[in-house]
């Protein structure tokens, strides 16, 4: 997941392109969750059996079994993470994943499905999810999915972020041309971590990247920190995102 690959997939794989990150995710900051709840949201018994076991008493789980109480449910528990079966809204008649953007305003998403995919990753991330991946993902993946969704990062695919990104760019193109004030944030940055930030917005990895300036990875680290702090932003999709927009057009 930290590192696109088109090697045979492993045991450790759910499907082409899902793998299992690294032991950290560096530079994909935010602040941690302050619980240890975790809502598992699906209608399947036997999937809701199968996830609590994966968990193994690493967090505090609750069930609910219908998309309408979800809302209640999160604003009641403030859970560190819900585990969103998408079977949970095609069976409430909900065909499109933007609706989570209602619910992730108020925890961190990990949407499950049973085919993962592209569009329906780029779907739910875009909503607001925190998280993709195969809702069969095995004990260890799981809880560490969890964990680094809880601590503020992101569970997905690398090469998602350069799909996210172009997508924006898009949107961007079919508005009204915006205010100057993104190349002014750019500016406060100093011309290595721009450099470097422009990276990140093409789907650079940490290694990648020390490799190409001839850094170590922990100057790479040091400078994500310092990009993040003075853009405002706390995570790698959030910056490409930005960059996705007329800061990155008036550069090209």
């Amino acid at each position: 997941m930290m590192r696109a690959t088109h090697k045979p997939m492993a045991s450790n794989q759910t499907s082409p392109g899902y793998l299992r990150p690294g032991p950290k995710l560096a530079g994909w900051g935010g602040e941690p969750a302050r619980t240890q709840a975790v809502i598992i949201a699906t209608s399947g018994e036997a999937l809701r059996s199968q996830l609590k076991e994966r968990l193994n008493g690493a967090y505090t789980t609750h069930d609910v079994s219908e998309w309408e109480v979800l809302d209640r449910a999160i604003s009641t528990l403030a859970p560190a993470v819900v585990l969103l079966d998408v079977a949970l809204l095609r069976s409430s008649g909900v065909d499109n994943l933007s609706i989570i953007r209602r619910i992730s305003r108020k925890s961190r998403i990990i949407v499950l499905s049973a085919s993962p995919n592209d569009p329906e990753a780029i779907a739910g991330l875009r909503a607001g999810a925190r998280g993709y991946c195969d809702r069969n993902l095995e004990a260890n993946l799981l809880r560490r999915a969890v964990d680094c969704v809880r601590d503020g990062e992101i569970w997905a695919g690398r090469r998602l972020i350069p799909i996210l990104v172009e997508q924006f760019a898009r949107d961007f193109d079919e508005r009204p041309e915006p205010r100057a004030r993104s190349d002014r944030r750019l500016a406060l940055l100093t011309p290595r971590e721009q450099e470097i930030a422009w990276l990140i917005g093409s789907g650079t990895n940490n290694r990648d990247i020390a490799a190409r300036l001839k850094v170590g990875e922990g100057t790479v680290k040091a400078h994500l920190t310092s990009i993040f702090r003075k853009l405002g932003f706390v995570d790698r999709l959030q910056l490409g995102l930005f960059l996705a927009g007329p800061v990155g057009r008036r550069r090209h």
